[in-house]
Parts: C-alpha cells; structure tokens; sequence
C-alpha cells in the first residue's frame, strides 16, 4: 500500500479528473451529529465516497494513494447567498449611492460574466455549494454551469424575487430581479414562469409598508406557495416579522432566510414551523456590514477577509473609508435598533433550535461588507455566540443545508454514495467553531484544492 503526506497528493492533483484515494488516521466528522470516527478511513473513488467507517473494520485497497489527516469535515453549505450582488455598495445602490463612480449596470455585467470571482472565494471558505435565494435571470444558469466544475460550489438558484415592495434602484432596463405581482393569478402565473425557466425555488420577499400589511397581501404569498408547491418547487420566504413568518409558515415556506427581529416567537409559531418542517435560517450578522458602510469604517475582521477575495472585491471594499459618514445621530440610533434586533434574533434562534425546528447556516453573503466566501466564519461564530454548540452548527451548515437546498440525498455528509466534498482541518470543529479558519484542503466532487492554491491573486 502507498502511504504519502498530503503534501504529495497536492503533486498529483489534476484540475479535471478526480482521484481515487483513501484519508486514513484522523478523525471524521460525518456531519449528520452523530459521534465522530476517531481512527477513521475514508475512501473516494470517481468523486464519490465508496466508504467511511473506523480504520479496523474498513479495508483499503493495497494500490490505492493513501494520506494521513486529523480532522475531516464535509463541506459547508451557505443556504442564503446572492450572485447578483458584489459585496459592497455598487451592488446595493439603495444603501449607499455610489453608481457615479460605479454605475450600477456595470457591477452587475461584471458579475454575470465572471461568477468564477465569487466561485473561487466561496471554495476557499471551504464553501462547496450554494443557495442562490434571488437575483438577476441570468443566476438560473448558474446550477447547470457548476454542477460538474471542481472549481465552483455547486449553485442552485430561485431566479427573480416575487416581491411585496419595489426598492426601484435595484434593477436594469433590460431585466428585473424583482417581479410585483398585484393578484393571485399574477402570483400563480410567475411561479410557472419560474418552472418553464429552470427556477430551483420560489422566492417570495415579504416586505410590509405603511398601509400595505399582511391582510393584504396574504393572498398573494399564499397564491405563490400553493402554484410553488403544484410545480414542485420549494417556497423560500423573507420575513423578519412575526407576522410575516407566522403567514410565510402557513403558506408553505419550505425556507425562511432571515430571523424574525420584531418579537419573541411563540409556541403556536414554533410548533407550526416544526409541524411544517420549516428551515429557519437566521442569518444573523449581514447589517454588520451596513453598520461598517454606514461608518465608513471596516472592522478587523473584513480587513482580515480581503486576501481571501477577488482583488477587484478587495480594491472596492477598501474605498469604503473614502464614503461620506452618516448623520452621528441617525448612525446612534440603527445601532441601537441593531443591538435590540440582535437580542430577539438571538432568542429566537435558540427557541427555535431547541424545539427541533431545523436552523441552518446562511450569510446573505453579496450584501454590503458581506463577502462572499469568508463570512461563513463570521455566521457560524455568531450561531455560537447566540447558544448553539459547535456541533450543532456544524450539523447546521452541512446536512441540515444540504436538506434546505434540496441536496440532502447526496451533498452534506461523509457517507457511502455521496459526492466526496469534504475539508480537512487542523483543529476539532465540534470542539470550536473556529476551528474551520484552520482549513487546508478542500475536495470537490474528490478534486483536490489546497486552500493557499485558491487564494485570488
């Protein structure tokens, strides 16, 4: 049997063809909750995983390339992300106008041309697949384009948001990743579109304004659930109301992308979201980064981030300290709201993790100081802060994700038959979270990446 380092496997890697190997010595992490294999082996073959058991009772081949480990991981999963958005501000024209140096058309013709700069620094992050949950028509191709590439995430998409409110700036003459439907019928006639067009969800922004609450505009999201469930696409729903969740629920939402903020969730809400199998992703720290744009100040921590991401993403992001600051008061007072959103957030989040409803990871990861690929450290750190153990995040960002974006048959766990998406850490991850900043190498679909090679120079 040849037994080499890692640092050999890196020798043999070939960007197109995936090997055949087994990691043998370290500890397995399945992803499922279940104890991990201390003394492991795990055995790829053709990009899929042939076997995963304790090293005494799980031979491995004598010809096959076999390479020691300490801890091995699948994949993470982000639920909550956007193609269609750049990470800063010319992306988000309606949080900071910038389109005079940066106009808007051209971010996002730069991001449907060059998706591989977000590709690169998701697989980076250790990030192996991706929900798309709404943008521009162009992000549909997305799920077809990647499937098969070791260098991009696997991608599913929901395509154009059906939404309760027009932000305006966030559209081109061209195409819209915004679509109002005023009736039911509107609302059914969408989700069709959607279907014929190769949407993989339903994405429902649900949005109230004064004089325009759920009363009103029920119908419309349970028209759209109802069409979402006879095509057989799942319902994803922004809400971060009680309200809105609590209606989003009983439409059919197979996914909520954001916390509820306004209120502590009861147990009539709980229960029905358990009942309903409802994933709840909390997405707990995407209005740092409108804090940070809004200060015109980035923290430690993105700074630390800008390495890991495209240098185009990285020259943008730095102008953030260039952006007039806001009004003293009006910045006192949204981080004071913040401060008390984060509070319920967190609550919620634990109400709901304890009663069994399924939490999984996402960033909103293309908003403002959110980047791509590196903010799923932060959000995971963050679901620990607010009283999940790190196991269960771990849980929440590989098996539970994959469930979430409809890939829970084959992506999210080291098991026999799935696709050999894996991350080899230094450090025990269901010890601490943070143990993922330790990364080395990431496998797609068995190609192998040493994470330094990855790095976007």
């Amino acid at each position: 049997m040849r037994t080499f380092a890692l640092s050999f496997l890196f020798l043999l890697a070939a960007p197109l063809a995936p090997q055949e190997f087994a990691l043998v010595g370290g500890t397995v992490h399945p992803g499922d909750g279940s104890p991990p294999i201390v003394d492991g082996v795990v055995i790829v073959q053709k990009g899929r995983i042939t076997a995963v058991g304790p090293a005494a009772s799980t031979p491995v081949p004598a010809d096959m390339i076999k390479a020691g480990f300490r801890h091995l991981t699948p994949g993470l999963i982000d639920t909550h992300v956007h193609y269609s958005q750049t990470g800063w501000a010319d992306g988000r024209p309606d949080a900071t106008d910038v389109r005079k140096e940066f106009p808007y058309e051209a971010a996002m013709a730069q991001n449907a041309a060059h998706p591989e700069i977000y590709h690169r620094a998701f697989l980076h992050a250790g990030v192996t697949a991706v929900f798309d949950v709404g943008g521009y028509p162009w992000t549909r191709a997305l799920g077809a384009a990647t499937e098969n590439d070791p260098m991009a995430p696997h991608v599913a998409a929901a395509g154009a948001l059906l939404a309760t409110y027009d932000l305006k700036l966030l559209t081109l003459p061209d195409q819209q990743q915004f679509l109002f439907p005023n009736t039911e019928d509107e609302a059914r006639a969408y989700v069709r579109l959607h279907k014929a067009w190769g949407s993989a969800a339903i994405k429902v922004w649900y949005i109230e304004t004064p004089g325009h609450g759920v009363d009103e505009l029920s119908p419309i999201v349970h028209a759209a659930g109802d069409e979402a469930k006879k095509q057989g696409l799942p319902l994803i729903v922004h809400s971060t109301t009680l309200a809105t969740a609590r209606d989003a629920v009983d439409a059919g939402a197979h996914l909520l992308v954001h916390s509820v903020e306004d209120a502590e969730v009861d147990d009539a809400f709980v229960g029905a979201a358990k009942a309903a199998g409802t994933f709840y992703c909390p997405t707990l720290t995407v209005r740092d980064g409108y804090t940070m744009l809004y200060q015109g100040k980035l923290s430690d921590e993105v700074r630390a981030q800008l390495d890991a991401v495209h240098p185009s993403v990285k020259e943008r992001v730095l102008r953030t300290e260039q952006l007039p600051h806001r009004n003293p008061r009006a910045l006192e007072g949204m981080q004071q709201r913040i401060a008390l959103q984060q509070k319920i957030m967190a609550t919620n989040l634990m109400k709901l993790h304890a009663a069994g409803v399924p939490v999984v990871m996402g960033t909103d990861a293309g908003n403002p100081l959110t980047l791509h690929g590196p903010s799923v450290f932060v959000e995971m750190e963050a679901m620990v802060k607010g009283g999940m153990s790190a196991k269960d995040v771990l849980v929440s960002a590989t098996r539970d994700a994959a469930r979430a974006m409809g890939r829970g048959h084959d992506l999210g766990l080291i098991r026999k038959g799935y696709i050999a998406d894996l991350l080899l850490l230094e450090a025990d991850p269901e010890q601490d979270i943070k143990a993922f900043r330790t990364l080395q190498v990431v496998w797609r679909a068995g190609h192998l990446h040493e994470r330094a090679a990855l790095l976007q120079h």
